[in-house]
């Protein structure tokens, strides 16, 4: 049973950050209709930052996440300037966003990977503590605990914020047609560029948790960006709870075979995950998209 409940722990942690990117993700393409590839390299930087502010600089961890959710906003900001704007402003569409964000997310993957040179993995120390959080016979590290509160608080926040507030009714305006807000005096460049700062501050914050627990190993943002994607695809486009919910079965599923099986088919979580969900709701669980008569 403990053995269950640290892969249960530590699956719900690593889940939290694929939620995190799927909400991420989810944010960008219900205010323009276009899936940010790049969100996953996004999230490297972050940890590049987090590397050096914390490990090299050693600088307070309250200016350390101040410091790395700057500079996430402000590539996120760049790309929807560079690499968004032009395609939505031409009306193009399909595989010209995707190469598009595509190249900015290598662009930047390369300069992270150069800045960061040959160093080997190294350890980035958590705001959190090392003491572990023991329930029962189960030890807690507190970095996981933290992972998994900063997805309740920002699933909830966001909820609160698309439902309550004046621009998140904007923004599901934007989302629900993007040409007929524009027609009623809607700024959907601003509302683009509100997006975009909001999925960065998200991307920010989720490295500032994860880079404790996957160190130095800027390598793994495309992977993550990956399992972000599988997240919202079994959440739902468009469900801010539906990535939640599927990053966190997803990443419970990895540990669950890590932990009985072999680490080295943990990609079959993901696909398995994505082939249950499609075959009973190829919509996803939480689709809040909806096909209208015209």
């Amino acid at each position: 049973m403990t053995v269950f409940i640290t892969a249960l722990v530590a699956g719900l942690a690593v889940g939290s950050v694929y939620g995190l990117i799927g909400i991420s993700y989810s944010i960008v393409y219900s205010s323009s209709g276009i899936f940010n590839v790049a969100q996953g390299n996004l999230l490297a930087v972050g940890i590049l930052v987090a590397y050096y502010a914390l490990d090299e600089w050693k600088i307070p961890q309250v200016l350390a996440l101040l410091l790395i959710v700057a500079v996430v906003v402000a590539l996120s900001l760049a790309e929807e300037l560079l690499a968004v704007r032009p395609i939505v402003a031409r009306g193009s569409g399909g595989i010209t966003w995707f190469i598009s964000t595509l190249g900015f997310g290598l662009v930047v993957s390369t300069i992270a990977e150069n800045i960061y040179g040959s160093k080997a993995v190294m350890a980035i120390p958590s705001a959190f503590g090392e003491s572990p959080i023991r329930i029962g016979g189960v030890a807690i590290a507190p970095k996981f605990v933290a992972s998994l509160g900063l997805l309740m608080i920002i699933g909830f926040g966001l909820e609160a914020f698309y439902r309550r507030s004046q621009i998140g009714t904007v923004m599901r305006a934007v989302a629900e047609d993007r040409d007929v807000a524009a027609l009623r005096g809607i700024r959907v460049v601003r509302i683009g560029q509100l997006a975009f700062v909001m999925a960065g501050v998200i991307t920010g914050l989720a490295a500032f948790v994860i880079a404790p627990i996957v160190s130095s190993d800027i390598s793994l943002g495309l992977l993550y960006g990956l399992k972000g994607f599988i997240a919202l695809a079994v959440g739902g486009f468009g469900s801010m709870r539906g990535a939640a919910l599927g990053g966190l079965l997803l990443g419970v599923g990895e540990q669950m075979l890590d932990t009985y099986w072999s680490s080295n088919y943990e990609i079959v979580a993901g696909m398995g995950l994505i082939l249950l969900v499609l075959a009973i709701r190829p919509q996803g669980l939480f689709n809040t998209l909806r096909l209208r008569e015209v």
